[in-house]
């Protein structure tokens, strides 16, 4: 009896280290996932079609929630990468993309993009400081 319990018990133990590897690889690829998002200032002219593809996508809200979520989290994170596309743009784009993405935020307050704009070097030259 006292070995089939142990059985079951290294057993028990055994699937749910399996588990545990598999949320772990889970985890792993969401940071990967992540960072490659966050280093999107590698390529700027994919960073910049990327704006360009978020600047017509926002009558539908799912797909506008998608870009926002990416740009967002590129402002607070890599704040510069953000600023350097920017000033890319033409005025008018520049102005798009501060009404439809900064100034009505879809996850993080508005204060907390801004504050992470502010930070940067470049921010007092960009279109979006006026």
């Amino acid at each position: 009896m006292k070995v089939l319990f142990f059985l079951i018990l290294a057993l028990s133990i055994k699937l749910l280290a399996v588990t545990d590897k598999n949320i772990d690889i889970q985890k792993l690829e969401n940071q990967k996932a992540f960072i490659s998002r966050m280093n999107q200032c590698m390529d700027s002219d994919q960073l910049g079609q990327f704006i360009k593809k978020a600047l017509q996508n926002t009558t539908d809200q799912e797909k506008k929630s998608k870009y926002a979520a990416i740009l967002e989290e590129l402002i607070k994170y890599n704040p510069s990468c953000f600023i350097a596309s920017v000033n890319k743009l033409d005025n008018q784009n520049c102005k798009e993309i501060e009404e439809l993405y900064l100034e009505e935020p879809h996850f993080y307050p508005r204060e907390d993009l801004k504050a992470s704009l502010k930070q940067t070097k470049d921010y007092s030259k960009s279109c979006l400081a006026s």
